[in-house]
């Protein structure tokens, strides 16, 4: 697994300020998986080749060439995966809250109303459609001088604009406050999402903003078990329910539950039940 401190380890060497705004190509020629990320500055991800997954908090977006996503300041992880011509491409804009609250000030009454009009929840991150254009949009940022910064900007208003027209509600997520901001509720909702997921306590800390050893101390009060154990006992009570009752085949079902692989989801089946899942659903059919 990679860590990166973003957009810190993309400034030219003997750069030490980030810049308020910046446009930043991406390229590689390698699929990685779960990329450990701190992201301190705002982010739009316009991909052009290749996939992507993004996993931040209780959120999760698969992103392909058809979409493009906003991610806000925060710890996530990301995957890539390159395309069959062996490339991963994307455009990046770094930009930082100024910009964004500045966005909201100015067009606060109807961002507001349209936020009241949908009940619009608070996201962390935004999944957004392509057309014609911001597929031109994405194609102008290649021809925007390196230095110019209020270039930048106003190519930022030029997508925030068109979005609050094209998809509404989705940009106004960015706004929404959050309506519950219990801190027990929003790290239940964290745990929750990513139960079929294969990150380990110590990732799922990392989402949580915390320690390893504040995590664990947080989980075992509120679930009243460790997190080995709860995420465990969570995912055979889920195959079990697809073995038995969608009748599914053990080797459909294990990398939806989390699993790598298929022995190491057949052993952890077998310690939990008594039973491989095959015998499993061969007794549940009898």
């Amino acid at each position: 697994m990679n860590e990166y401190n973003l957009p810190t380890d993309f400034l030219k060497s003997g750069q030490t300020q980030i810049p308020q705004s910046f446009i930043y190509p991406y390229h590689t020629n390698k699929s990685t998986t779960k990329n450990r990320v701190v992201l301190t500055t705002h982010l739009f991800s316009f991909l052009t080749e290749g996939s992507k997954e993004i996993v931040m908090g209780k959120e999760k977006i698969k992103l392909r060439e058809s979409h493009f996503t906003l991610i806000t300041a925060g710890n996530c992880f990301m995957s890539e995966k390159i395309s069959e011509n062996s490339k991963y491409a994307s455009t990046l804009i770094f930009f930082d809250n100024e910009l964004l609250q500045t966005f909201h000030l100015n067009h606060q009454q109807k961002i507001n109303e349209i936020i009241k009009k949908g009940k619009i929840q608070n996201k962390e991150v935004l999944h957004f459609k392509n057309d014609a254009f911001t597929k031109a949009f994405i194609h102008s940022l290649a021809f925007v001088p390196e230095n110019s910064m209020e270039l930048v900007k106003l190519k930022l208003q030029e997508i925030l604009l068109y979005l609050m027209e094209t998809q509404p509600e989705e940009l106004c997520s960015l706004f929404a406050t959050v309506q519950n901001s219990n801190e027990d509720l929003l790290f239940k909702n964290i745990i929750d999402n990513n139960i079929d997921s294969s990150l380990s306590a110590q990732e799922l800390a990392f989402l949580c903003n915390m320690s390893l050893s504040t995590f664990k101390r947080k989980f075992s009060k509120i679930f009243n078990d460790s997190p080995t154990n709860w995420i465990r006992q969570k995912r055979m009570e889920r195959a079990a329910f697809l073995l038995t009752y969608n009748k599914e085949r053990p080797s459909d079902i294990y990398l939806r539950l989390g699993y790598e692989n298929f022995s190491s989801f057949t052993q952890s089946f077998k310690a939990f039940h008594g039973k491989t899942p095959k015998e499993y659903k061969m007794a549940s059919l009898s």
